[in-house]
């Protein structure tokens, strides 16, 4: 009998952790609604019911697969840099700013508008790498920190700087019509957004895979000693993918504020939606050409839940309770497997030889001596 490939057992972990959460979500409508079948209708075919629908899934789809690439970058690298959340609220400012000023009547609004927010993104996930590279500074602390000063310089700046009196101190004044993305499909949120995610998935990809800095982002991730040893600047391509990453992490931004749902800078635009690509990376176990995967099918289920709450007697919060059940144990089957791929690629036994390089740390501690330069 021939043993299944991995990816088999990856897909089939997967589907049976869905169809557990899906379950139990059953048992949670059955206790709490009145009309369960009409509840369970909505989440499993709510998404699919109209052109809006759809649009509204898939805007959320691109949006999650930005935020997807943002993590998986730095989860290569075996960082758990957690940042994209500033970063989007960076990027989206610097977007905003270019749709607001002079420029943004002109077609060079939406190009230069998502050049200002990689280059803010990039210069707001420099500042975790070098510091990590430099002190040895946890990056999940120093992110999640930067992400709470990213968030509230841009309620500060919209609410005393930006906002048009009588607009409750919330929002910016709408784009110009020449800086809000284009729909590809007409009332429906399917707008340039989409594209610029596809376009992202695959320069991702061909960065990780095609070229020397992702083969050296690779080595560090899977050992930093070691790639130390083949003469990798460890700090240098620890800085440079938190950048990067920082850099897709703004143009989300960009498609958040610039996208035909929003038009318009916002105080809480992003909606947590970037915290939710941390599933979608795990899910798609890092993978650049799966993150949009993980992003379809777990963008359908999270539009499925809104449309529940609105389409039927399930409470409010229910909703998160069964968001949280999916979530969990989704992310549950593809960290399993993420961990178990580490584990295989772990290197030669430490145990016999303590001479051999170290598998990476997640988390606090000088990544090497070696300054950046």
């Amino acid at each position: 009998m021939s043993r299944w490939p991995e990816w088999a057992f990856e897909v089939l972990r997967t589907v049976l952790a869905l169809v557990v959460a899906l379950i139990i979500t059953f048992i949670i409508v059955l206790v709490v609604s009145a009309e369960p079948g009409e509840a369970f209708a909505a989440l499993l075919g709510g998404p699919l019911g109209s052109p809006r629908t759809i649009g509204v899934w898939l805007d959320d789809v691109a949006k999650l697969t930005l935020a997807g690439l943002a993590l998986s970058l730095v989860f290569q690298a075996r960082l758990f840099a957690l940042g994209a959340q500033g970063q989007a609220y960076l990027g989206g400012l610097a977007a905003g700013v270019i749709a607001l000023s002079s420029l943004g009547q002109s077609w060079l609004s939406i190009p230069l508008g998502l050049v200002a927010a990689a280059v803010t993104g990039a210069a707001y996930g420099w500042i975790p790498g070098i510091i990590k590279a430099r002190f040895g500074a946890n990056e999940i602390v120093s992110t999640l920190m930067l992400n709470y000063i990213a968030i509230d310089v841009f309620a500060w700046l919209i609410r005393t700087r930006i906002s048009p009196p009588g607009s409750g101190l919330t929002r910016s004044d709408p784009f110009p019509e020449s800086a809000v993305y284009p729909t590809l499909i007409p009332r429906t949120r399917i707008d340039l957004g989409i594209v610029i995610a596809i376009i992202a998935v695959i320069a991702i990809w061909f960065y990780l895979y095609r070229t020397k800095r992702g083969f050296e982002l690779r080595m560090v991730g899977f050992n930093p000693r070691f790639a130390e040893y083949a003469g990798i600047n460890v700090p240098r391509t620890i800085v440079r993918t938190m950048a990067v990453s920082g850099a897709i992490g703004g143009i989300l931004g960009a498609v958040f504020v610039q996208g035909s749902a929003y038009g318009e800078l916002a105080v809480g635009f992003e909606g947590l939606i970037t915290f939710e690509g941390i599933l979608v990376a795990i899910v798609a176990r890092n993978r650049p050409l799966i993150v949009p995967v993980a992003a379809l099918f777990y963008g359908y289920l999270r539009q499925g839940a809104v449309l529940m709450g609105l389409r039927s007697d399930v409470p409010t919060e229910m909703i998160g309770i069964i968001q949280g059940v999916v979530i969990l144990l989704v992310a549950s089957a593809g960290l399993y497997g993420w961990l178990r791929a580490s584990q295989a690629n772990r290197a030669p036994d430490t145990d016999s030889d303590p001479d051999a390089p170290q598998p990476p740390i997640i988390g606090g501690g000088p990544l090497t001596e070696q300054a950046v330069r």
